[in-house]
């Protein structure tokens, strides 16, 4: 990842962590979380399961899994987020997607919702891949992100400043690329009002035998 577009994300989340954590949980993320620890408990991965909160903001779903009877760690590249979860007593450490600095096959699952948005699009598997290598081997996967149309770069609307960038996919474009790396188990679209973007929700698998080895 370009390391300009790198530190204008660090500077961007720092400058807005606070704002950010005084925002409610809107109900379709929480309708998502609640999927999700029903398909841990459906897996047999239930209560006191490790759980990496991929780009956790300010904790607000690490939390909401915390109190469902998770184990969760968080992982954000911006430290004024991760100050924020350490102040909610979460663990949470500065990190980015291209170097999880975390044991290999250490969790159980992996949660991440509008992260990997700003991962650019060749990139993408390398940040899957790292995903994968720090899954047990039945560890399972929810990703989330806005999309349903092809897109790069600095979003020009963006009220935050700096301005952030933005990586969005058509629906069988997202799903061809996480099938590289993980077996898709569910996938489906909430259409976002008020909008230009839906929501896609995806639920995976680490594949049982995985033989990717990095991006293509």
């Amino acid at each position: 990842m370009d390391p300009g577009v790198k530190a204008t994300l660090k500077l961007s989340y720092d400058q807005h962590a606070r704002s950010r954590d005084g925002v409610s949980v809107q109900s379709w993320k929480v309708e998502e979380m609640d999927r999700f620890l029903a398909w841990l408990q459906s897996v047999d991965k239930g209560s006191g399961q490790r759980i990496l909160d991929l780009g956790s903001g300010p904790g607000h779903q690490a939390i909401y899994l915390k109190n469902h009877g998770c184990e969760v760690t968080c992982v954000d590249l911006s430290d004024e987020m991760v100050n924020i979860c350490r102040e909610k007593g979460l663990e949470a450490f500065v990190m980015d997607f291209y170097s999880l600095d975390l044991e290999s096959e250490s969790f159980d699952a992996i949660w991440t919702m509008n992260a990997l948005l700003h991962v650019p699009k060749d990139s993408f598997l390398q940040v899957l891949s790292n995903m994968e290598r720090v899954l047990k081997p039945d560890g399972i996967l929810y990703l989330g992100l806005y999309g349903g149309f092809e897109s790069e770069g600095i979003w020009e609307n963006d009220t935050y400043r700096p301005q952030r960038f933005f990586a969005f996919y058509e629906d069988k474009h997202i799903q061809r690329k996480i099938s590289e790396v993980f077996d898709i188990e569910y996938f489906s679209v909430l259409p976002m009002e008020g909008t230009q973007v839906d929501y896609q929700s995806i639920f995976a698998k680490k594949k049982k035998s995985n033989l990717f080895s990095g991006p293509k």
